[in-house]
C-alpha cells in the first residue's frame, strides 16, 4: 500500500476535527451575539425606565413610587452586570475556541500538504518506471 493510502484516514480524521472544531466555533460566536444582544435590551430597559423615572419624578412621586423606581433600577443594574459577565464568559470561551479550531486548521492543511507531497512523488516514481520500461523496450527494438 502507498505512503498516501496509508495516510488518507489520518488526513480524513484531522478534517473530521477540524469540522467539530468550526462547528464549535460557530456555535460559541452565535452565543456571544446573542447574549450581547440580550445585554443591549437590559441596558436599553434600564435607560427607558430611568427616562419614565426621571419624567414622574419631575411631577412629584410618593416615597413609596421613589423606593419602587430605585428597587427596580438596582435590580435592572445587578441583571446588566450579571450579563456582563455572561458575556465576558462567552466571548472568552468563544476565544478559545477559535483558538482551538485554527490549530485544527493548521494540522489538516500541514497533513493535506504532506499527502499532496506523497502523491506527487508517487506519480514521478510512476513515471520514471513508465519511462524506463518505455526506454527498455525500445532498446530491445534495435
Amino acid at each position: 500500500m502507498s505512503p498516501s493510502k496509508r495516510f488518507k484516514p489520518v488526513l480524513r480524521i484531522a478534517e473530521s476535527h477540524e469540522r467539530t472544531a468550526a462547528n464549535q466555533f460557530g456555535d460559541s460566536q452565535r452565543y456571544v451575539q446573542e447574549q450581547e444582544a440580550k445585554l443591549n435590551e437590559l441596558r436599553q430597559y434600564h435607560d427607558e425606565y430611568l427616562e419614565r423615572f426621571n419624567t414622574v419624578s419631575r411631577n412629584g412621586i410618593s416615597a413609596a413610587q421613589l423606593r419602587e423606581y430605585q428597587a427596580f433600577l438596582a435590580k435592572l443594574g445587578a441583571a446588566i452586570k450579571e450579563q456582563e459577565a455572561v458575556v465576558q464568559a462567552s466571548d472568552k470561551n468563544r476565544s478559545v475556541k477559535k483558538e482551538a479550531w485554527q490549530q485544527k486548521h493548521i494540522r489538516s492543511k500541514v497533513l493535506d500538504k504532506v499527502m499532496h507531497r506523497y502523491q506527487e512523488d508517487e506519480k514521478r516514481t510512476i513515471e520514471k518506471h513508465e519511462q524506463k520500461e518505455s526506454d527498455e523496450k525500445n532498446q530491445r527494438r534495435r
